[in-house]
C-alpha cells in the first residue's frame, strides 16, 4: 500500500474543494447550486408531543381507576346497590 499516493490524492481533493467558489446569494436569500433543505413543521411536532403525553396520562388514569375499582369489588363487595344498578340499566 502506498501511503504517499493516498496522501497526494487527499491533498489534491482538498485543494480542489478549497479552491472552489461558494455560490453567491440570490435576492431571495437562497444560494444557487446544490442546496440541501430541511423543512420542520413545528405545529405538527407539538401536536404529536401533546398526543403522546395525553396518551400516557390516560393510561395512568385508567390504571389508577382499575386499581380503585378492584379494591371496591374485592371480597365480593359491590359499592352500588342492586336497585341503583337496575335503574341505570333500565334508564330510570
Amino acid at each position: 500500500m502506498e501511503i504517499n499516493k493516498i496522501n497526494r490524492n487527499v491533498l489534491n481533493a482538498y485543494k480542489t474543494i478549497s479552491g472552489a467558489k461558494s455560490p453567491e446569494k440570490k435576492a431571495d436569500g437562497y444560494k444557487s447550486g446544490n442546496v440541501d433543505t430541511i423543512e420542520f413543521d413545528f405545529e405538527r411536532s407539538i401536536g404529536a408531543a401533546k398526543a403522546n403525553i395525553a396518551g400516557k396520562l390516560d393510561a395512568e388514569a385508567n390504571t389508577a381507576r382499575i386499581e380503585q375499582l378492584q379494591k371496591s369489588y374485592a371480597d365480593g363487595g359491590c359499592p352500588v346497590s342492586p336497585e341503583a344498578a337496575a335503574a341505570a340499566v333500565l334508564g330510570n
